[in-house]
Protein backbone atom coordinates (compact mmCIF):
# COMPACT_ATOMS: atom_id res chain seq x y z
CA UNK A 1 0.00 0.00 0.00
CA UNK A 2 2.92 2.33 0.93
CA UNK A 3 4.19 1.73 -2.33
CA UNK A 4 1.02 2.79 -4.16
CA UNK A 5 0.65 5.83 -2.74
CA UNK A 6 4.36 6.87 -3.20
CA UNK A 7 3.69 6.17 -6.97
CA UNK A 8 0.77 7.93 -6.80
CA UNK A 9 2.38 11.37 -5.46
CA UNK A 10 5.45 10.70 -8.09
CA UNK A 11 2.45 11.20 -10.50
CA UNK A 12 1.03 14.00 -8.88
CA UNK A 13 4.08 16.02 -9.15
CA UNK A 14 4.37 15.58 -13.11
CA UNK A 15 4.67 19.04 -14.92
CA UNK A 16 1.56 19.40 -17.44
CA UNK A 17 4.29 19.29 -20.42
CA UNK A 18 5.21 16.06 -18.53
CA UNK A 19 1.50 14.67 -18.45
CA UNK A 20 0.90 15.72 -21.84
CA UNK A 21 4.72 13.94 -23.20
CA UNK A 22 3.26 11.00 -21.10
CA UNK A 23 -0.33 10.89 -23.07
CA UNK A 24 -1.17 8.91 -25.63
CA UNK A 25 -0.87 9.59 -29.32
CA UNK A 26 -4.62 9.06 -29.96
CA UNK A 27 -6.24 11.03 -26.97
CA UNK A 28 -5.42 14.81 -27.08
CA UNK A 29 -5.70 18.00 -25.55
CA UNK A 30 -7.33 21.09 -26.40
CA UNK A 31 -4.14 22.42 -27.97
CA UNK A 32 -3.88 18.87 -29.88
CA UNK A 33 -6.97 19.15 -30.97
CA UNK A 34 -6.89 22.70 -32.25
CA UNK A 35 -3.63 21.85 -34.35
CA UNK A 36 -5.18 18.84 -35.79
CA UNK A 37 -8.50 20.45 -36.86
CA UNK A 38 -6.53 23.78 -37.76
CA UNK A 39 -8.35 26.19 -35.08
CA UNK A 40 -7.75 28.13 -32.33
CA UNK A 41 -7.83 26.53 -29.04
CA UNK A 42 -10.79 29.28 -27.90
CA UNK A 43 -12.87 27.52 -30.61
CA UNK A 44 -12.22 24.29 -29.28
CA UNK A 45 -13.34 25.31 -26.08
CA UNK A 46 -15.95 27.12 -27.34
CA UNK A 47 -16.99 23.78 -28.86
CA UNK A 48 -16.22 21.48 -26.48
CA UNK A 49 -18.73 23.25 -23.63
CA UNK A 50 -21.42 23.46 -26.47
CA UNK A 51 -21.13 19.54 -26.83
CA UNK A 52 -20.78 20.43 -30.16
CA UNK A 53 -17.72 18.58 -30.59
CA UNK A 54 -16.82 15.14 -29.11
CA UNK A 55 -14.70 15.58 -26.03
CA UNK A 56 -14.64 14.24 -22.56
CA UNK A 57 -13.88 16.46 -19.47
CA UNK A 58 -10.97 15.12 -16.93
CA UNK A 59 -10.85 16.93 -13.85
CA UNK A 60 -10.68 20.89 -14.87
CA UNK A 61 -9.46 19.39 -18.80
CA UNK A 62 -10.85 18.58 -21.77
CA UNK A 63 -9.54 15.55 -23.84
CA UNK A 64 -10.28 14.80 -27.10
CA UNK A 65 -10.10 11.23 -29.03
CA UNK A 66 -8.13 11.46 -32.31
CA UNK A 67 -10.05 8.86 -34.60
CA UNK A 68 -13.65 10.65 -32.84
CA UNK A 69 -12.19 14.24 -34.30
CA UNK A 70 -11.50 13.06 -37.72
CA UNK A 71 -14.87 11.11 -37.62
CA UNK A 72 -16.76 14.40 -36.70
CA UNK A 73 -14.63 16.36 -39.49
CA UNK A 74 -15.77 13.94 -42.06
CA UNK A 75 -19.49 12.95 -40.88
CA UNK A 76 -20.39 17.12 -40.60
CA UNK A 77 -18.40 17.32 -44.08
CA UNK A 78 -20.87 14.78 -45.89
CA UNK A 79 -23.75 16.25 -43.80
CA UNK A 80 -23.03 19.90 -45.50
CA UNK A 81 -22.69 18.18 -48.93
CA UNK A 82 -25.99 16.86 -48.43
CA UNK A 83 -27.44 19.97 -46.72
CA UNK A 84 -25.88 21.72 -50.05
CA UNK A 85 -27.90 19.55 -52.61
CA UNK A 86 -30.95 19.49 -51.00
CA UNK A 87 -30.93 23.35 -51.30
CA UNK A 88 -29.86 22.96 -54.97
CA UNK A 89 -32.47 20.66 -55.69
CA UNK A 90 -30.19 17.81 -56.93
CA UNK A 91 -31.31 15.15 -54.52
CA UNK A 92 -34.66 13.19 -55.89
CA UNK A 93 -37.30 13.37 -53.34
CA UNK A 94 -39.56 10.14 -52.79
CA UNK A 95 -43.00 10.79 -54.25
CA UNK A 96 -46.30 8.99 -52.75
Amino acid sequence: MGGESRAHRRTLKLSREQRIAAMDKNILDVEGAAALLGVSTRTIYTLARKGAIPATRVGREWRFARQNLIAWVANGSQADHLAVALRNRRVAKKHR
